[in-house]
């Protein structure tokens, strides 16, 4: 099974922001799990769940849902592994608390787009009832 591939591309300097402001995009996702995850606890005295953290992020972001959700999964993941360390005896761990200026984008299956002629485009998703511009397509070629 292939789970990902290098590729190259060639992008214009006006693409390369737009994929910046991405992954800054990402990072304020994270920051949002983070504080969603803090008020819960403070609230109900325990961690929120998966999916109420989905719930919680859903829409508010200009990324595809399905990016959204990778970085729900990634805190999530961070979460319970600070736990099980933890548990395992390892008291110097801490939950995740930093924020983040960047945070690498997952664009998964449902979220580009891939052309014949090499060119792929990104999906932005759906932002307050509209559907975002997608990212220009660039030209990839596999970096083997």
């Amino acid at each position: 099974m292939l789970r990902g591939q290098k590729v190259s591309f060639r992008a214009s300097k006006t693409d390369l922001k737009r994929l910046y402001a991405c992954n800054r995009e990402s990072a304020l996702v994270w920051n949002e799990c983070l504080q969603l995850a803090k008020e819960y606890f403070l609230q109900y005295g325990r961690w929120i769940s998966k999916s109420e953290l989905q719930k919680q992020t859903k829409g508010k972001f200009h990324l595809h849902s399905q990016s959204i959700q990778a970085v729900c999964h990634k805190y999530v993941f961070a979460r319970q592994s600070a736990q099980k360390a933890i548990q395992q005896g390892l008291h110097h761990t801490r939950y995740p608390y930093k924020k983040k200026k960047h945070s690498n984008t997952k664009w998964a299956k449902d979220g580009f787009k891939v052309y014949e002629n090499g060119k792929i485009e990104l999906s932005m998703g759906i932002h307050n009832g509209k559907r975002e511009m997608a990212n220009s397509a660039w030209h990839c070629s596999p970096n083997y």
